[in-house]
């Protein structure tokens, strides 16, 4: 897929947040190569191992692992990494599809350093690396502690939502999807096809036809799916009634919402909300 990128923006973005965070952030594209990250070079401990060719493997293989979980998931996924660092990726989604990936970490939520040298150690000693070498470069490592990396997490996310939001990374030529959805987002409770239509100018067939190509399903699945989502959020986020968000995300009907509710995430609404 070729993207248009609005480098100047989405660096500020990514550099905003390691000075918030101080927590290194990658964004790759959907075919896994970098797009932009701030800082620039990995820390002087990731640079170590990939310096070493066995390491190196072992670093791609993690990523692909990774992103292929996030691929299926569609979610956020924070995970150790096999040298024992404490990462987070997630998908950069537009209408479904996956525009590429954004990572955050090369931090350790251990203790105190000497714990990390501890780690490290037994680290280099399990795979014939220097230990030495590694221990000294395991000061480029910072440790956060679990709740601030949780924190920083919830500001990831909403950095990928503002870089979707914003227009920062897009398929070329995809306007009319992305105004689409713009106008579902803002009438969701009372969205249809057929005002979706009038707002955009375009016929049904039409319309029909772009959402096959751009998202591969059909309008009106588009919508309920977008409902859908809304409807977990106001779940998880407020305390409205469960009818009181049916009927806001466009259910007119509580028993068809908590149907295709539990149908499209495996558990009915009051069972999301109870966690």
């Amino acid at each position: 897929m070729e993207l248009k990128i609005d480098f100047s923006r989405l660096n500020d973005i990514l550099l905003s947040f390691y000075k918030m965070s101080g927590i290194k952030i990658i964004i790759f594209d959907e075919n896994r190569e970098i797009i932009a990250s701030y800082p620039p070079r990995d820390c002087n401990f990731c640079r170590k191992l990939k310096e070493n060719a066995d390491m190196s493997k072992k670093c791609l293989k993690n990523d692909t692992e990774i992103f292929n979980k996030c691929k299926k998931s569609g979610e956020l996924i924070i995970y150790t990494c096999h040298a024992g660092l404490v990462e987070g990726c997630a998908p950069i989604k537009q209408n479904g599809k996956i525009l590429g990936y954004i990572m955050f970490g090369q931090i350790s939520d251990l203790p105190s350093r000497e714990v990390l040298s501890d780690n490290v150690y037994h680290f280099c000693k399990e795979n014939g690396l220097d230990e030495k070498t590694f221990i000294a470069a395991s000061k480029s490592i910072k440790l956060k502690k679990y709740d601030d990396i949780m924190a920083a997490a919830k500001i990831f996310e909403a950095c990928i939502s503002y870089i979707v939001l914003n227009e920062m990374m897009m398929p070329k030529d995809d306007k009319t999807m992305i105004e689409c959805e713009r106008f579902i987002d803002e009438n969701i409770a009372d969205v249809t096809v057929e005002k979706l239509c009038s707002h955009m100018n375009i016929s049904r067939t039409a319309l029909y036809g772009i959402f096959r190509e751009k998202s591969g399903i059909g309008v009106s699945s588009f919508i309920r799916n977008k409902q859908l989502e809304h409807s977990k959020k106001l779940l998880t986020e407020t305390n409205l009634s469960v009818s009181e968000i049916a009927s806001m995300c466009g259910f007119a009907d509580y028993n068809y919402f908590s149907r295709v509710f539990k149908k499209k995430y495996g558990a009915s609404p009051k069972a999301v909300r109870l966690g």
